[in-house]
């Protein structure tokens, strides 16, 4: 299961990436070779940067697919909480305490995920941009 799930993170990935870059307008690729920069310069100074820009959405979609998908994860993580709850729940009676308890931790959970995106998102925005 991991091997294929590197597999098809790898490839969807690379293609994030390649759209990325495909997005890249050629003008701005054109202007700094006409000013004298190199094929490397171009690439490292223009086109790394906004294709970083442009790639910030795809990678946390597929790193949230991953973490959701990947072995320690399912194990380990969300499902858990949900068998630990049921078998309170079916130890102590008190579903609605649970139930509640265990919907505000994967809240908490999920808006902490929110708030590391939006400030990867800030990190990597394009000025002048007005984002809602």
């Amino acid at each position: 299961m991991m091997l294929s799930l590197g597999f098809i993170s790898g490839a969807y990935l690379s293609e994030v990436f390649r759209g990325a870059l495909a997005a890249v307008n050629s003008n701005e690729v054109l202007a700094p070779r006409s000013m004298g920069f190199g094929r490397f310069q171009t690439l490292r100074l223009i086109k790394l940067p906004q294709m970083a820009r442009f790639s910030v959405p795809g990678m946390v979609n597929e790193l949230t697919t991953v973490l959701k998908y990947s072995p320690f994860a399912y194990t380990v993580g969300l499902p858990e909480i949900t068998k630990q709850g049921m078998a309170l729940v079916a130890t102590t009676l008190r579903g609605i305490e649970i139930y509640a308890a265990i919907g505000l931790l994967y809240f908490a959970i999920y808006r902490l995920m929110l708030v590391a995106v939006r400030l990867v998102e800030k990190r990597f925005a394009v000025p002048g941009f007005a984002q809602e």
